[in-house]
């Protein structure tokens, strides 16, 4: 992930990929969202650039001078609009909150609408009762735009990144908690921003990721949790991504390889790693992703080859398989893993509801349809559509939406699409292929970026060793029985060897993932070096410095160490000079 684009306005995985924003209204510069989902609300951007939406009117986020096709009579007889109802023309993105919407003509200009409350329509209003039922002209020159809970930020064609709304937990990034009626500057230099509840998250042309707001549950992704863990100014998290979704309390980011890291609320299973046990810091999940959304205790992914996966909440059938889970949360049902739902999907938006739009331009949606939000003509309380279920076709793909039968191509290296010729790591992956180190994550996927555990670790370098005999046929760790696995006999050879002892208490820990220090320790001692005692990682990174291991990475011993580098550091040592 040395590799990305300066301004993400066309980034490229692949031959015939582009990696969207891919979040329920996050924004992208130059790469529209044309479907999003609001609370109680939906909208959609058609080929022709008409702006349909429906759902919920109770605050005129509509944008129809608050009318509708039905009330709903349980909390207030407010509109509801159970089918498309076009708004406007000339779209080209559209981001929906909770209770008010924004959307961005193609002459740049920014039109806002809904429940004005603490400024977050940008019109200079904040009062409670302030709520505007059509459409109003904010700003112009607008790349990019994202509605929050109570907020919005946009992206100026200039790269600035301006919000406004509320700003209790420092989801502003302006460094208090003051609300702001106008839009206000933040930073420059920005590519992509996605608001969730109350918690921002900033890519920047440089491919940093940057977070302000709320970190209750740790969805900032500092190492902190807690309402006292706010972050009033936004701070940088990690590197080389290039699209990122957060929402109820969760974050997800994508790097340039497709790998996807999560962290925050975990109660639900949204974080998809098979527990319930929130994270305070970048996770690796799954590999070969082109897309996500999380929002309302959901994450939704597309993969590269096009297939919609879901996991989280599944308290309104909002994960497409109808009902049910592998676990559950307050008495309702939800999945702690991936679920593949569809296929042929080119994006995707989730709130208690989901819209995804197939390739082919159909608009697919299903989940809570408690005041018409599925669109198809229904409505009421215990109303879900338990799967997929076609509400209209002619949606607009933006440039950014997913297109899938990836392929390699000639700037790619050993037949994987996602390594190219200019990688720094090109020539390590490519011999470690040749030398069956490492024959890639599948046919055409190296997966670069993807976290290594302990037992392909092992694995590696028992195999570029020549893949020795162990001196041993027995395995002395608890978890290492199955004598076919392919890490069994490199795993009784790195601890026959000294190359590891494994993790305690009898276990080797397969799937430990492994930071730089670790790794070098390893190639250390494999090479008949010492990396042991209390300065192990010290001189670890030492002894790979000399050896000129780690010329050209930049890296922090306690990092994870990513595939691209462990097989270039295996590289430096075995194969630049042969």
């Amino acid at each position: 992930m040395k590799r990305i684009c300066a301004l993400l306005l066309t980034l490229t995985l692949c031959v015939g990929l582009t990696l969207p924003a891919g979040a329920s209204g996050a924004g992208i510069r130059g790469s529209g969202a044309t479907v999003s989902t609001g609370d109680k609300t939906t909208a959609a951007i058609q080929s022709d650039g008409s702006l349909w939406m429906w759902g919920s009117n109770k605050d005129g986020q509509l944008g129809n001078n608050g009318v509708g096709n039905a009330n709903y009579t349980y909390d207030g007889n407010h509109p509801i609009q159970t089918v498309p109802l076009k708004v406007l023309d000339d779209v080209v993105a559209v981001s929906c909150g909770p209770s008010h919407t924004a959307a961005i003509q193609s002459d740049g200009s920014l039109w806002m609408w809904g429940w004005g409350k603490d400024g977050r329509l940008g019109d200079g209003r904040v009062e409670l009762d302030y709520h505007v039922s059509a459409p109003i002209k904010v700003m112009d020159n607008v790349a990019a735009v994202s509605c929050g809970d109570n907020y919005t930020a946009a992206i100026k064609t200039d790269g600035t990144l301006w919000s406004w709304g509320g700003n209790a937990s420092g989801q502003l990034g302006t460094g208090d908690v003051e609300s702001r009626r106008v839009p206000t500057k933040v930073m420059d230099n920005v590519s992509a921003v996605s608001c969730g509840n109350y918690t921002t998250a900033v890519i920047k042309t440089d491919g940093s990721l940057w977070m302000c707001g709320s970190n209750t549950y740790g969805a900032i992704g500092n190492g902190k949790s807690g309402t006292e863990a706010n972050q009033l100014l936004p701070v940088k998290i990690v590197d080389r991504v290039s699209s990122v979704s957060t929402g109820g309390g969760v974050t997800a980011a994508i790097q340039a390889d497709g790998s996807l890291w999560m962290w925050g609320d975990n109660r639900r299973g949204t974080l998809g790693n098979g527990t319930q046990e929130s994270a305070q810091v970048p996770a690796w999940i799954m590999g070969d992703v082109a897309a996500v959304s999380c929002g309302n205790g959901v994450t939704a992914v597309i993969k590269t080859d096009g297939s919609l996966w879901m996991w989280g909440s599944n308290s309104t059938c909002q994960l497409g398989n109808g009902g049910g889970g592998n676990a559950t949360h307050q008495y309702a049902y939800c999945q702690t893993v991936p679920l593949k739902v569809l296929d042929q999907a080119a994006a995707v938006s989730v709130n208690g509801h989901v819209a995804a739009v197939k390739t082919d331009g159909t608009l697919w949606m299903w989940g809570d349809n408690l005041t018409g939000q599925v669109g198809i003509g229904n409505w009421g309380t215990n109303n879900i559509v338990p799967k997929p279920t076609q509400v209209m076709d002619g949606v607009a793909l933006s440039s950014s939406a997913v297109v899938p039968s990836v392929t390699p191509s000639e700037s790619t290296v050993a037949g994987f699409y996602d390594v190219y010729k200019t990688d720094y790591y090109a020539d390590a992956v490519a011999w470690a292929k040749a030398s069956s180190v490492t024959g890639g994550t599948s046919a055409t996927t190296f997966s670069p970026g993807n976290a290594v555990t302990r037992a392909e670790a092992v694995t590696f370098l028992w195999r570029a060793a020549g893949s020795p005999v162990p001196g041993t046929s027995r395995s002395p760790f608890a978890d290492v029985t199955d004598t076919g696995a392919y890490y069994y006999r490199a795993v009784l050879w790195a601890s026959d060897q000294g190359i590891t002892g494994g993790v305690g208490n009898g276990q080797f820990g397969l799937s430990a993932t492994l930071t730089y220090d670790q790794i070098l320790a390893m190639l250390c001692r494999a090479s008949g070096g010492t990396a042991s005692g209390g300065d192990w990682s010290a001189a670890a990174v030492s002894w790979a410095a000399e050896n000129g291991l780690t010329e050209g990475l930049t890296f922090s011993p306690k990092d994870n160490c990513p595939r691209s580098d462990v097989v270039y550091c295996l590289w430096k040592q075995l194969g630049a000079s042969a």
